[in-house]
């Protein structure tokens, strides 16, 4: 089962507030009467016995609200569910995986982005929506991570990649016809 969790937060966005909108903004698209619901291999991607609408979380601000993020998911996997996170901002990305690294070993990462999120403390703020993966990989929480489409590395986050063995995949260079292999569980981040 799949439970749907709304995270909205983007306390730790650094020029620009909207990413708390956008859970609700996703799950009013989701059950718009304008939406198909089946999938082109014909699944009903609206059968409500396939997933759990967990709604948002009501978030309060500060450390707390990544204490709450972090055990709202272990609830949730120590339930047997897998975590759907509608966010917010990427800085919500941490405790989520410090939930799922309690729950799995060997847990890898493939990330989609056009930014690394790797910087070690943006704007005097280590957990900004740019640096979750430093913390990730500062922490030992995944063994692998591998980030495609990245388009914006600059001197910094390359040596914070180089640093924490990232694999990148630059947007100039991906193939759209790669595969990749994992050897454990594997988080998805878009």
């Amino acid at each position: 089962m799949i439970s749907i969790l709304g995270i909205p937060l983007d306390e730790n966005s650094s020029f620009l507030r909207g990413p708390a909108k956008a859970p609700q903004l996703i799950m009013e698209a989701f059950y718009s009467d304008a939406s198909n619901m089946f999938a082109e291999n014909g699944i009903d991607c609206g059968d409500q016995s396939k997933f759990t609408n967990l709604g948002d979380l009501q978030l309060p601000s500060g450390n707390s609200a990544m204490n709450l993020i972090q055990k709202t998911v272990e609830k949730q996997l120590d339930q047997d569910q897998m975590v759907l996170s509608l966010g917010g901002d990427h800085s919500i990305t941490f405790p989520i995986i410090q939930a799922y690294a309690q729950k799995y070993n060997n847990l890898n990462i493939l990330h989609f982005d056009a930014h690394p999120d790797l910087y070690d403390n943006f704007d005097n703020n280590p957990y900004s929506h740019a640096s979750p993966f430093a913390r990730i990989m500062e922490n030992n929480l995944v063994d692998r991570l591998v980030q495609v489409g990245i388009r914006t590395l600059n001197t910094h986050q390359k040596s914070q990649a180089e640093r924490f063995g990232v694999e990148i995949i630059e947007m100039i260079d991906f193939n759209p016809e790669a595969v990749f292999t994992f050897d454990g569980p594997v988080y998805i981040s878009i």
